[in-house]
């Protein structure tokens, strides 16, 4: 009951904030669907959902970035994000991750469009470690460097 209390809170208190901002959005292969503020600020952030599993297994994982100043055909960021399973019994908190990502953009003149490569340790509460890869295309809303 906690949890649907914290996600109800949650989308309550979004409602509440007028943001704005540049977002984007990133499907990452088949294991994940992303939605990012702006890559064009010193900062941002990123919020995953692994999808592709049963309802108690989806994992979210929210990443802040420092990214590079930008190349003309590919940026790099790196970052901190915390792993979590919102529908498994016991802490939530399921692993923090270290995510560096190479974002190309194979068309000079458009950057909405690009492909992302992103390398993340994921180091669980037990001590474990594992080295997570991904890749995939995102789309970014609004203006573009």
């Amino acid at each position: 009951m906690k949890k649907i209390s914290f996600i109800f809170l949650f989308i309550l208190l979004s409602l509440c904030f007028k943001v704005q901002g540049q977002i984007g959005i990133t499907d990452y292969s088949f294991f994940a669907l992303a939605v990012n503020t702006s890559q064009n600020h010193l900062f941002s952030g990123e919020m995953k959902m692994f999808l592709n599993r049963n309802i108690e297994d989806i994992l979210f994982e929210l990443d802040g970035f420092f990214n590079f100043k930008p190349r003309e055909y590919h940026r790099f960021s790196v970052g901190i994000g915390a792993n979590v399973g919102l529908f498994v019994e016991g802490d939530p908190l399921l692993a923090l991750t270290i995510p560096s990502s190479l974002e190309i953009y194979p068309l000079k003149d458009f950057k909405k469009i690009s492909i992302l490569f992103e390398l993340a340790p994921e180091i669980y509460s037990e001590g474990e470690v594992n080295i997570r890869l991904l890749w995939g295309i995102r789309y970014s809303f609004g203006k573009s460097n």
